[in-house]
């Protein structure tokens, strides 16, 4: 039964990657250009709104330092 658990998980995993796969390309052929066109614009949309939410700030031979805004106060 020890065995039998992993050998389970990867035939599942296998069926399932194999599944989306076959969806992916089913997609992509009847769609062509198009989908690929529109998903590489979401993903350039998510990318730029993630880097404009980012916080200011610097790196150096400390770490990754986020300046405070001004008109706070750290005590």
């Amino acid at each position: 039964m020890k065995r039998a658990k992993p050998v389970i998980a990867f035939v599942f995993l296998v069926m399932l990657f194999v599944t989306v796969a076959c969806a992916e390309y089913d997609l992509a052929r009847h769609l062509g250009f198009l989908f690929s066109a529109v998903v590489s614009f979401l993903v350039l949309v998510v990318v730029i709104g993630g880097l404009f939410r980012a916080p200011e700030g610097y790196e150096d031979e400390n770490g990754f330092h986020i300046r405070v805004p001004v008109g706070i106060v750290l005590r």
